[in-house]
């Protein structure tokens, strides 16, 4: 983005100090940028796009037309003049004169002065945006990302900031972002069903996290594009609890980060917001009461036209393009963890994991073959010894001559490419761990003994944990909670001096330390006599993905299930209308033709489109999907081409079926039966009515006459659901959004309401 030329007027007393920028997109179009911040006393931001153009001179004639109307009729006629670009093809002989960098030095633009002129003048400044607060008599600060505002004196109208440790220098910086408004709509649905059991899954959706972060946090989010939206979608492992609170906490830990920064975001930056979000989560569900829950966690943020997502676990995020079968689909992340990936395997058999009828577990040693046997043991002392082996150099060596003649390599050539790797890596691991235990029980036996006990200790149990640092096990309350931690504390230290000679010797010395200091977490952690079995029966369940947030036991003191984020970016399209499908857990297993396919006529239908694909997932017990739906606006369009109807162009005339669930409490005065049925049971009949619908569009007054529960669906004829004229604000604020969006014999989306589930036709 270039700074084309900062310039300002008086008109009328007040200043108005402009800004005309050209922005270059990835696409390689231009576009000019014309901000106006408005002292009337106080700040306010005018931002105007002018259209993308082909070739830079294009965008700076279209940002000298903007300037030049701004001051010649304010607001209102930049407006005008930016509606009326739209249209414009500018020939080469307007563009013979156009030069970029007359924009620097000649002052083409009439009324225009540096912007220091004004800052002479003017006595006070106020920086635009909100957050600030008083710092000094001359300056104001921006509390979050502490950035400082000079309203007076010779930097008035300066940005800054302290140096290091806050008592450096003050160093001047460059102006806040001024945030853009791009003209996209986003419509945003999640769908969720549980089949047996319990609900795995959370969803959360942040339509305005500008809105969200000012009424919960007191953040001020004013210079990130707009629109600004958040969403998340979490799919538990082994319980729900780890979800549940992921889903309850995460806008918490993102907000107060993008709030850090009150200048442009670099994608990677965002991405790197996402990241540290989720790991902050997993941090918090390690040290919490319920630390073997864990979850399949993923992210995604839109501003203004970036979207960007983040995720672990089992999920991934797909682009639709197009519309019917037209559509295409492109990966936009996948994030890695499978349990039949080749190098996966390897990886957490080396860690000491194994898959079980297609569950990954800690190792389960009668279960494999010799060479995994060696790869998955824990320690040094598994790879040659059983647990009830004499620990000494004979023993040692005779159990190394007999491993020795089944695991070498060449003697393998049967096997395939990945058994065959398996085997390379079994035998040089048995050969480092004769070596050192050799080199170990030299040094020291009794220590050696007490090192081998360390790392059999059984430590996410709390008797295990108790048995090995030989303190109560009794769960606690919380008021002895501290002393019983403190001896927990002091019983590890005197452990490890036992065996801290052995430090040059075993390549299992920080995964002992480990151990103890896991030993004395379990101690330390609040739980009840009740409540213990239910949390440790969890240590037997297993896993479907090796990478995932949460699952400490398979986490430390080896890494057998890992925490590493993967995240991705997308710039969306102003023009056309796209998707993104958020998928988590068993919806993330599903094909992606399958997922074009059934939702292939809900391109601007987000609600629909989850629903369809978390059908998808019959066979699991629970499903989620989350559909993105972003279109362009509208806004800039000309008035004149605006529909008209015959009431006006704020009244519309639909019909609809509404479809009543459990959750709606309310009394209905209209209401002409309640069925009683569940929220899902709704969605699925509402789908499956709108699908049908959209196939077959004269069969509303049937279906709506069967199935309506308002009155309305005992009108006679063709009036059957029918709600006449509707005024706009006359309807629940979703509602009147999405009947007013419809062109005319148009069918919404599935629309939740206050009444219940509805579907429009808009008919005039």
């Amino acid at each position: 983005m270039a700074n084309i030329h900062p310039a300002c007027k008086p008109v009328s007393g007040e200043f108005h100090l402009l800004n005309v920028q050209i922005k270059e997109h990835v696409a390689k179009s231009f576009t000019a940028l014309l901000t106006c911040n408005i002292k009337v006393p106080y700040m306010k931001a005018v931002n105007l796009e002018g259209p993308p153009r082909a070739g830079r001179r294009e965008a700076v004639k279209d940002g000298m037309e903007l300037g030049k109307k701004f001051l010649a009729e304010g607001e209102a006629g930049a407006r005008s003049v930016c509606l009326k670009l739209k249209k414009t093809k500018w020939t080469p002989q307007q563009l013979v004169n156009v030069d970029e960098k007359d924009l620097y030095t000649n002052h083409p633009l009439p009324g225009f002065r540096d912007s220091q002129e004004l800052f002479a003048k003017e006595a006070e400044l106020f920086p635009p945006g909100e957050g600030w607060i008083r710092h000094s008599p001359t300056m104001l600060v921006h509390q979050h990302s502490h950035v400082y505002f000079v309203q007076s004196g010779e930097k008035a109208g300066k940005y800054c900031r302290q140096g290091a440790g806050g008592t450096g220098q003050w160093v001047d910086i460059e102006a806040p972002h001024a945030p853009q408004d791009y003209d996209i709509k986003v419509r945003a649905a999640s769908a969720s069903c549980v089949r047996r059991g319990t609900k795995f899954d959370r969803a959360v959706i942040l339509n305005d996290v500008t809105k969200i972060a000012r009424l919960s946090l007191k953040l001020a989010l004013s210079f990130v594009d707009r629109p600004a939206s958040g969403f998340a979608l979490f799919q538990g492992l082994r319980t729900p609890e780890a979800a549940q609170w992921c889903a309850e906490n995460f806008h918490k830990k993102l907000l107060p980060r993008l709030a850090e920064k009150i200048h442009v975001y670099k994608t990677e930056e965002l991405q790197e917001i996402l990241e540290a979000t989720l790991s902050e989560l997993d941090t918090e569900v390690m040290k919490s009461a319920f630390p073997f829950s864990g979850c399949s966690a993923l992210l995604a943020l839109l501003l203004g036209n970036r979207l960007v997502v983040a995720g672990v676990g089992d999920c991934r995020v797909l682009l639709l393009e197009g519309e019917g079968k037209a559509s295409s689909a492109s990966r936009l992340l996948d994030c890695e963890g499978h349990l039949e990936d080749e190098e996966e395997q390897l990886r957490f058999w080396q860690a000491g994991g194994m898959v079980v009828d297609g569950l990954l577990h800690h190792q389960q040693a009668e279960k494999l073959d010799d060479a995994k046997r060696i790869l998955c043991a824990p320690s040094v002392f598994d790879v040659l010894l059983a647990p009830d082996d004499e620990l000494d150099v004979k023993q040692v060596r005779g159990a190394y001559r007999k491993l020795a003649l089944k695991v070498h390599p060449d003697k393998q050539k049967d096997k395939d490419s990945v058994e065959l790797k398996a085997y390379q890596y079994a035998f040089a691991r048995l050969e480092e761990s004769k070596e050192r235990l050799e080199a170990m029980i030299e040094e020291d036996l009794e220590a050696c003994k007490q090192m081998r006990r360390v790392l059999h200790a059984e430590v996410h149990t709390r008797s295990g944990a108790a048995s090995l640092l030989g303190v109560d096990w009794t769960p606690a309350s919380d008021s002895i909670l501290e002393e019983i931690e403190k001896d927990a504390l002091k019983a590890a230290k005197e452990l490890k001096k036992k065996f801290s000679k052995l430090q040059a010797f075993v390549p299992d010395f920080r995964q002992a330390e480990t151990i103890c200091d896991e030993a004395v977490r379990t101690m330390a952690r609040p739980c009840t006599l009740e409540s213990l079995p239910r949390t440790e029966a969890l240590l037997k369940e297993g896993l479907q993905m090796s990478r995932a947030l949460g699952v400490r036991d398979m986490r430390s003191p080896r890494s057998v299930v890992v925490m590493e984020p993967k995240s991705a970016a997308h710039f969306v399209s102003t023009s056309a209308t796209v998707r993104f499908a958020l998928l988590c857990g068993p919806t993330s297993a599903l094909k992606d033709e399958d997922l074009i396919q059934r939702a292939a006529a809900h391109a601007r239908r987000p609600k629909a489109s989850a629903l369809a694909w978390n059908g998808l997932a019959a066979e699991a017990a629970s499903s989620a999907a989350v559909c993105i739906s972003i279109s362009p606006s509208g806004k800039a369009e000309a008035p004149a081409k605006r529909q008209k109807t015959a009431q006006g162009a704020d009244t519309v005339r639909g019909r609809h079926i509404l479809l009543r669930h459990q959750q709606v409490r309310q009394a209905d005065a209209m209401l002409r039966r309640d069925p009683g049925r569940t929220v899902q049971e709704t969605e699925e009949l509402a789908l499956k009515t709108l699908e049908t619908l959209l196939k077959t569009p004269n069969q509303f007054p049937k279906l709506c006459r069967e199935l309506s529960d308002c009155q309305t669906g005992e009108h006679p004829g063709q009036l059957c659901g029918d709600l006449g004229w509707i005024a706009k604000g006359q309807m629940d604020a979703p509602l009147d959004e999405a009947i007013f969006s419809l062109a005319v014999n148009e069918f919404s989306d599935v629309i939740s309401g206050s009444r219940g589930l509805h579907i429009f036709q808009r008919l005039a």
